[in-house]
C-alpha cells in the first residue's frame, strides 16, 4: 500500500481560511466541534495519514484469507469434525465485525464444518455484556443465524476453566467455550494501546476471554512494570509478552486483524499466526496512526474520539495526548463521555472515583496492603496518576459532570472557546497550539531534524 507523507495541516478539515485565523474540525461523539486558532498560534493538526486509495473492502478481506501470514489457509486448517470458536470484541472496539464474520464463516463452510460446531464468543474482558441492539448494530443478527452466540458474563466464575499458570506465575482461567473448542479464531483490530503496546492479536484471549483473576495480574503488570509512555505503540513490552504466552498456552490458532482509517474504512487485513500476522499489521498501523509533529505544543486540543464512550476507555487518548504537549503545558481534552466515567465497566467506577487523585505510590501501597480489592479497576487510576501532573487539563464533555471532572483532577469548560481562553491565560498569548482530532487512535512523535 502506498501512503502519502503526512501533511500536518489537513486542509479538508479546515472550514474557513483567512489571513489571520483558520477554523479546524474535531469529532465530538456524533457531532463535530469547530476550533478557531490564529495563524500565529497554530503549530500542527496531526490527523492519521491519508492513504492514496481505499481498497475494495470485500476484496482486501478475501485476499488476506487467501494469503495468511505464518499459517496455511483457514479452510486447510480445520475439518468437519472440529469444534470451532470465533472470538469477537465488543462495542468499545471499532473492529468491522459485520464485514469480517461472513467471509470467515464461509471459509469454515468450505471445509465442511457444520454450523452446530461453531460458536461465536464476545470477548468482553471485564466490560459489561452487549445488549441485543448492540449485537445487531456491531455484529448483525443475520450474520449469526444458526450459530450459537456466547455473550460472556465475566462475573460467573463457574464458566472459567483453570489451565494452571504461565511461566511468570499468572493464573490462567479461560471461558469454557473457548477451552472446549478444537480450533480458536480471534477477530480484532490494531490500534495503539496503553498496556499492550498495540491492540489486536493475543488480546482477544487475554483479557478478552479470561477471568478477572487472570486479568488482574496482567493489568497490574502493565501499570507497574514499565512507564506507560514507554509502552504505547511498542509491541515489544513485558505485558504483551505475557499476553502472548498465555494465548500460546490456551492455543490461539488463527487471527483476522484489521487496520482502519479514521472513517472506519479497512486499509489492511492481516490473517494467520497470532504473532506473525499481528506484527505485520502493526507495521501498517504505525504508518497510519503515528504521525510526526514539529515539536510538542504549549496548548494541545485532543479529541478522545473514538475512545470516548467513558473515561474507562478515554484514559487511553488522555495518555496518548501526552506525546503532543509539553510538560507544564495545557491539554484541552474533548470527550463525549456518553456513559459517564465508567459506564461500560460499571463495576470499576467506585475504585476509579476513590483512588484517581491519589499518587502512584499511594495506589501501589494500597494494593500491596490488600486495601484495594478491585485490581483491574485500579489500573486506570495507576496509569492516570503517572501523567496527570505533566499538564493542566481542561475538559469539555457532554457526559461528565463537574464532579466527574474534579474526580479526575480536570478543570471544567463549557465549550471550546472558553477552554482556549483559559489555556491562553495560563500559557500566554503567544502560546503554540496543536490539534489531535482522533487521539483515541493517534500516537504522535516529534520529528527528527
Amino acid at each position: 500500500m502506498r501512503i502519502k507523507r503526512l501533511e500536518i495541516l489537513v486542509r479538508e478539515n479546515i472550514v474557513k481560511w483567512g489571513k489571520t485565523m483558520a477554523v479546524y474540525k474535531i469529532p465530538y461523539g456524533d457531532d463535530t466541534l469547530q476550533v478557531d486558532v490564529k495563524d500565529k498560534n497554530f503549530m500542527f493538526y496531526a490527523a492519521p495519514v491519508k492513504a492514496d486509495f481505499i481498497p475494495e473492502q470485500d476484496k482486501v478481506i478475501a485476499d488476506a484469507l487467501n494469503h495468511p501470514i505464518g499459517t496455511e489457509k483457514l479452510e486447510n486448517l480445520v475439518n468437519a469434525q472440529m469444534k470451532i470458536v470465533i472470538m469477537v470484541d465488543d462495542i468499545t472496539r471499532p473492529t468491522p465485525k459485520k464485514k469480517l464474520l461472513p467471509p470467515v464463516l464461509r471459509e469454515l463452510e468450505k471445509a465442511g464444518v457444520p454450523k452446530k460446531h461453531i460458536k461465536i464468543v464476545i470477548g468482553l474482558g471485564t466490560h459489561r455484556q452487549m445488549t441485543e441492539e448492540e449485537i445487531e448494530t456491531h455484529i448483525g443478527i443475520n450474520n449469526i443465524l444458526g450459530y450459537e452466540l456466547v455473550n460472556i458474563d465475566y462475573k460467573d466464575q463457574s464458566r472459567f476453566v483453570n489451565m494452571g499458570k504461565s511461566e511468570n506465575g499468572t493464573p490462567i482461567e479461560v471461558y469454557e467455550e473457548v477451552i472446549n473448542a478444537d480450533f480458536k479464531i480471534a477477530i480484532g483490530n490494531i490500534v495503539p494501546h496503553i498496556a499492550a503496546g498495540w491492540g489486536g492479536g493475543a488480546k482477544m484471549i487475554q483479557p478478552g476471554v479470561c477471568s478477572e483473576r487472570t486479568t488482574e495480574v496482567t493489568h497490574l503488570m502493565a501499570c507497574t512494570l514499565q512507564p506507560v509512555l514507554e509502552v504505547c505503540g511498542n509491541a515489544d513490552n513485558e505485558t504483551r509478552k505475557e499476553m502472548e504466552q498465555i494465548a500460546g498456552q490456551v492455543g490461539l490458532d488463527y487471527i483476522v486483524n484489521t487496520v482502519l482509517d479514521e472513517n472506519k474504512n479497512i486499509l489492511g487485513v492481516f490473517s494467520g499466526h497470532y504473532i506473525k500476522a499481528h506484527r505485520a499489521g502493526t507495521a501498517l498501523a504505525k504508518k497510519i496512526m503515528c504521525p510526526q509533529i514539529p515539536q510538542q505544543a504549549d496548548i494541545l486540543i485532543a479529541s478522545a474520539y473514538p475512545c470516548d464512550i467513558d473515561f474507562w476507555q478515554g484514559c487511553k487518548p488522555y495518555i496518548y495526548a501526552q506525546y503532543g504537549v509539553k510538560e507544564g503545558g495545557v491539554l484541552i481534552f474533548v470527550i463525549e463521555g456518553r456513559e459517564g466515567l465508567c459506564g461500560n465497566a460499571p463495576q470499576h467506577e467506585e475504585t476509579l472515583r476513590e483512588w484517581t487523585l491519589a499518587s502512584f505510590e499511594e495506589q501501589k501501597a494500597a494494593v500491596a496492603r490488600g486495601e484495594i480489592k478491585d485490581i483491574v479497576g485500579i489500573n486506570v487510576p495507576l496509569f492516570h496518576s503517572t501523567v496527570r501532573h505533566r499538564v493542566t487539563t481542561i475538559c469539555i464533555s457532554k457526559g461528565f459532570s463537574k464532579t466527574d471532572m474534579e474526580c479526575l483532577g480536570f478543570n471544567y469548560a463549557k465549550d471550546i472557546n472558553e477552554a482556549l481562553k483559559m489555556a491562553f491565560d495560563i500559557m500566554g498569548e503567544e502560546a503554540k497550539v496543536g490539534i489531535i482530532p482522533y487521539c483515541g487512535e493517534t500516537l504522535v512523535s516529534v520529528e527528527e531534524r
